[in-house]
């Protein structure tokens, strides 16, 4: 197509083997709306050895995505090798082991419409066979994104580069993500509010990825514990209060 948005799509990847084709095909079957014009699906290797690289070298022989790699460990690293190529004016972050929409992409535009709109994050889900209590965490982690962006100043704002929407003009202006082994995706943000005040935050139920990993609410947790921790590394960055919690809570067991 032409005359519509050009889109990067970027995927780092590391061991991922196991799920990386459903997330290719995932990306090969969207539905593009007019608004969106070129597409491309860069994919950056981080030193795979479990055959990762065979599959999508595969897809980048028939022309369907470019294989990219990075030799500096860690997902951000990767991400900014594909950021200093891509020729995107919107670009779109997702992980190995996930699976997007098929509207993904024009969820993604919508929820940029604004010129004010600098970042966009979407709805995560967990597959088909998670726990019970999985699915309860699930409802509580988009509800708590809902609310921390529609409601709360951007000191408590995050965000997840596993379904994540940023103007090329951001990182233009204020830099790539920082290489750290976690939460470089909300130190990304925090550093556009105070670099450039005007930008904002918005969350898409719309934009709806489904993370292949974690079929059980403990192992979740785990990893949210994690981000918890490094995120402290962001002078900024604010954690709900225990009484935020318990509203977002009872909107989440309410259905929103």
């Amino acid at each position: 197509m032409s005359g519509g948005l050009a889109i990067s799509v970027i995927v780092p990847f590391f061991q991922s083997a196991a799920t990386i084709e459903r997330c290719i095909e995932s990306l090969r079957g969207q539905e593009l709306g007019g608004e969106i014009g070129d597409v491309e699906l860069l994919f950056v290797d981080n030193g795979s050895r479990d055959g990762s690289t065979d599959i999508v070298s595969a897809y980048a022989k028939e022309g369907e995505v470019a294989l990219l790699g990075e030799s500096q460990p860690g997902a951000y690293a990767a991400r900014n090798a594909a950021i200093d190529v891509a020729r995107g004016e919107i670009l779109a972050f997702t992980d190995a082991d996930c699976c997007p929409d098929a509207d993904w992409l024009a969820a993604s535009v919508e929820a940029m419409r604004s010129p004010q709109v600098g970042v966009a994050v979407g709805h995560c889900r967990y597959p088909p066979q998670a726990s019970f209590a999985l699915r309860l965490l699930e409802r509580y982690e988009n509800t708590k994104t809902r609310f921390v962006t529609t409601h709360c100043p951007p000191d408590y704002h995050f965000v997840y580069a596993n379904n994540m929407a940023v103007r090329r003009d951001v990182f233009e202006r204020i830099g790539r993500f920082e290489e750290w082994a976690r939460a470089g995706d909300t130190e990304l943000v925090h550093r556009m509010a105070r670099e450039l005040p005007e930008l904002r935050v918005v969350y898409s139920e719309r934009m709806r990825v489904t993370h292949l990993e974690f079929e059980r609410a403990r192992d979740r947790l785990r990893r949210l514990r994690t981000y918890t921790g490094t995120n402290q590394r962001i002078d900024s960055f604010r954690e709900l209060s225990w009484r935020q919690r318990v509203r977002v809570l009872g909107q989440a067991l309410r259905g929103g």
